[in-house]
């Protein structure tokens, strides 16, 4: 059994104080009170990877108080507001953090203990009012620290800020300073009450208005079958021949590997339901203004975006996905509650969702040999569900242990998506990008999905 024993990383921030939640935190209260119901871990986030050679234990710890000084979130409490009050978050000026530090093996394997780690840091659930949203656990060996895993609610962070925590806590380790002044969310919160941030709101209004007006009443109105036992299956395919494709797709278009990945999984929507219009929700990283860069919190939403398949190519469909996600993106910031009224207002019912978190982080990375052939794919079931909110959900993200692989990740709901069809539409998305690495394909030569 590993041997784990629990530090007090001691922190005294510049300040502290209370404040409103930001948009990004008030969409993820609500989405996680509805969801909160049996499932007290919904949302948490992971962080975290290799720690540079020749530390002691003390040095990353230090480092973590550094990083809890500086990112107020990571001292943040959050609280329900009285009755018909909005809720409020405490940013703790002073505290300390538990964090822990296990004993590992030098032969241990050590994807073998990021999986063993995973599934506990993941499901404990946080005390959002009266603790801390964030955990840590670092993996020694002697007395040498070489693993560090990272947790935090979603109230806290979203995927991109536990980038940005583990990015900065190597520059700290390395001896370099983390570069610039972190934005913080209770000055946040303060500018989207501000004139300006009243112009961000309305812009993001009209887009939401303006997308469910355009969009079909539903991606899959009616069930088609009968659904299985537990409703909502989830089927993953881990491929590097998938990964290799996508970034050679994307080379050869001209276009991000997420817009390919996006346009693809339209077209393939669009061929299964005959529609010849594609809407999903797909959350936007909210990233692109430098002072939002850095941040750590909850800054990624959901936003509406249509494409047009009313096309004669894959390639055309690309451009399609490229300029409505565009303009998804510049209008993702916004109040929820205004957000829900306009919803509830319309009979478009958004069943369909988008996410690539896989792109941010693996894009770049090359296939180590790229004339070796890719090892070959895995599929299995991941998830099998009760409840759940959507129809089809398309996500993609990194392979842990097979940096050269992408996980393409499909959760539907059987009512509408057989689990047998659920594999068909993996392997369909890995074969056609194959094809659409080395030429365009017209939309009439993608079969539906059977």
């Amino acid at each position: 059994m590993t041997e784990i024993t629990v530090h007090r990383v001691p922190f005294r921030g510049a300040r502290g104080g209370t404040g409103p939640f930001t948009w990004g935190q008030l969409d993820m209260w609500a989405e996680a009170r509805l969801s909160m119901a049996g499932l007290p871990s919904f949302a948490n986030v992971l962080g975290g990877g290799p720690l540079p050679p020749g530390l002691k234990t003390d040095q990353v710890l230090e480092a973590f108080g550094r990083l809890i000084e500086r990112h107020e979130s990571l001292r943040t409490r959050f609280r329900p507001g009285p009755e018909g009050a909005e809720p409020e978050q405490e940013v703790l000026r002073a505290g300390g953090l538990e964090a822990e530090v296990a004993a590992v093996g030098p032969e241990q394997n050590m994807f073998a203990i990021v999986g063993g780690w995973w599934p506990q840091m993941q499901d404990t659930p946080y005390d959002l009012v009266d603790g801390l949203p964030f955990r840590v656990r670092i993996g020694t060996v002697g007395d040498e620290p070489v693993l560090v895993m990272f947790g935090m609610s979603h109230m806290a962070s979203d995927f991109l800020g536990t980038r940005v925590v583990y990015g900065e806590l190597l520059d700290l380790l390395e001896g370099r300073e983390p570069e610039g002044e972190a934005t913080q969310p209770l000055d946040l919160a303060e500018r989207e009450r501000s004139a300006a941030g009243r112009r961000v709101l309305e812009r993001a209004l009209d887009h939401w208005r303006t997308a469910l007006d355009a969009a079909p009443p539903a991606m899959f109105p009616t069930p088609s079958r009968t659904a299985e036992e537990a409703r909502y299956w989830r089927g993953d395919l881990c491929s590097q021949t998938a990964a290799r494709a996508l970034r050679r797709a994307a080379d050869r278009c001209g276009a991000g590997t997420s817009n390919v990945l996006l346009a693809l999984t339209a077209a393939l929507i669009g061929r299964h339901t005959g529609l010849d219009r594609c809407a999903m929700r797909m959350p936007s990283g909210n990233r692109g203004r430098p002072e939002l860069r850095r941040m750590v919190t909850t800054l990624s939403q959901e936003t509406p975006l249509v494409i047009d398949l009313r096309a004669d190519t894959l390639q055309e469909v690309v451009a399609a996905a490229r300029t409505a996600s565009l303009h998804a993106q510049r209008n993702a910031r916004y109040d929820p509650e205004p957000v829900a009224a306009i919803r509830d207002a319309s009979a478009t019912v958004l069943d369909v969702c988008f996410n690539d978190m896989w792109t941010p982080v693996c894009a770049g990375r090359p296939a180590a040999d790229p004339d070796a052939p890719p090892a070959e794919s895995a599929f299995e079931w991941n998830e099998k569900v009760d409840r759940a909110t959507v129809a089809f959900f398309l996500e993609a993200f990194e392979v842990l242990e097979d940096p050269e692989a992408i996980r393409l990740s499909l959760f539907a709901d059987t009512a509408h998506v057989s689990p047998a069809r659920i594999r068909s539409f993996l392997d369909a998305i890995e074969r056609l990008l194959v094809v659409f690495a080395e030429r365009d394909l017209r939309l009439d030569e993608i079969d539906p999905v059977s």
